[in-house]
């Protein structure tokens, strides 16, 4: 009798493990290291929240090629070393298929190094220091315009604008890769159009006190005060600072990262007002299924997707698509380069915009591989209007006529 029963536990325990391996199988893992805990958290259930969303709806209407899919979120705090560490786990452990995610430019540039060395495609959905896709790794792809691009609607902006172009720039950005990319890419095209650049200003990521920098700034009395922040708080910070000590430039523009979230205009209140955000789009508002997502998202999760949730929604579709298109076998390292191969094919329309990948130069001479080809087309400025962070150049995406120059200047 308990040989009997003996029997009869291990035949269900195998049965058990055979059913589990088979679920398995049948699951195809997306991996995504992302900030789930410290202060970049916010950015972390952003992304979280837009790959639940694209999951569920892709599943529900099939999976890929009947398997379902499934992104495995691992925390790497917005730490640079933890990130390489998480991306190795995700890789070695979880025999995920592909990565996405990253938040940070530091974060992603790890992560890059991880992906090439063991063989496992890496689509970036938000970081972007031009360096990630600028190194020839042909395991990595990226979706969202460089940290070089970000500034290409403003430069487009002062350009074609009669009398927009700026007499003169303070430029105030953080000591990070994101922050010095976006900086030399603003600092180039200014010089281009002898434009005059009397602040040239590095600061630590998270500094507390802006005062000293905005007071030199405003010593020099600039006509345009530009910023870069990759954290919210040095955003909302530098902000706060250089308009209560008076700085009054025709405009403050600000490029994405902490100037593009809804803490920004949260915290500031009216202080936010008019100040723009030259960056990555959040897809054509003007799209008819643009307009439908930003709905569905609204309505699931009670808020309206911006760039961050709009990048990471698109990303979890190319993957989904690039894994319709490989020829997928159960052998891990086979479906990896499957997945490569079918990315570098990859010609589609998201609701963020085009995407096809491919190996071109970027506005600073950047040998960009597997970059997405239409990212010059995916940088708008925006601006914070009432607590809302509205698009209104180019007029195509506008959503609402901007100000400019700021009031107090005109």
């Amino acid at each position: 009798m308990h040989r009997r029963t003996l029997l009869s536990v291990l035949f269900s325990l195998s049965f058990a493990l055979t059913a589990s391996a088979q679920a398995a199988d049948n699951t195809l893992k997306i991996g995504a290291p992302q900030p789930m805990t410290g202060p970049d958290a916010p950015f972390g259930d952003k992304f979280k929240k837009a790959y639940s969303l694209a999951v569920e709806e892709i599943n529900a209407a099939g999976g890929v090629n009947g398997k379902k899919i499934e992104v495995i979120l691992e925390d790497h705090q917005a730490k640079n070393p933890l990130a390489a560490t998480v991306a190795e786990k995700l890789i070695t452990q979880e025999k995920v298929l592909i990565l996405t995610g990253g938040r940070a430019s530091g974060q992603a540039v790890e992560i890059a190094s991880v992906a090439q060395r063991l063989k496992t495609p890496y689509l970036v959905d938000h970081p972007s220091a031009d360096i990630i896709t600028a190194k020839g790794f042909e395991w990595v792809f990226r979706n969202n315009p460089t940290g070089s691009i970000y500034p290409q609607a403003f430069n487009k902006f002062i350009s074609e604008t009669p009398g927009a172009m700026p007499k003169s720039a303070a430029v105030i950005y953080d000591n990070s890769v994101f922050g010095k990319t976006i900086a030399n890419s603003i600092m180039t095209f200014l010089k281009s159009k002898n434009v005059t650049i009397v602040n040239d200003e590095a600061y630590p990521v998270n500094t507390l006190d802006f005062k000293p920098i905005v007071t030199k700034a405003k010593a020099n009395n600039p006509d345009f005060v530009l910023m870069v922040a990759v954290s919210t708080t040095d955003a909302i910070l530098l902000t706060r600072h250089a308009k209560e000590i008076g700085l009054k430039p025709r405009a403050f523009v600000g490029y994405g990262g902490g100037f593009g979230v809804a803490d920004f205009a949260k915290q500031l209140e009216t202080l936010s007002d008019n100040v723009f955000s030259s960056a990555a789009w959040s897809g054509n508002p003007n799209d008819p299924k643009t307009k439908a997502f930003y709905e569905t998202f609204y309505k699931k999760f009670d808020i309206y997707p911006k760039e961050h949730e709009v990048e990471g929604y698109a990303a979890i579709y190319i993957i989904a698509d690039a894994m319709k298109r490989a020829k997928l076998t159960g052998n891990l390292e086979a479906d990896r380069a499957a997945i490569r191969e079918a990315l570098t094919k990859t010609d589609m329309t998201t609701v963020f915009g085009k995407v096809k990948f491919g190996n071109w130069v970027g506005p600073l001479g950047d040998q960009y591989t597997n970059q997405n080809i239409y990212s010059p087309e995916h940088s708008v400025m925006a601006q914070w209007r009432g607590g809302k962070l509205l698009n209104v150049y180019p007029k195509e995406n506008a959503e609402t006529q901007m100000v400019f120059p700021e009031p107090a200047k005109k």
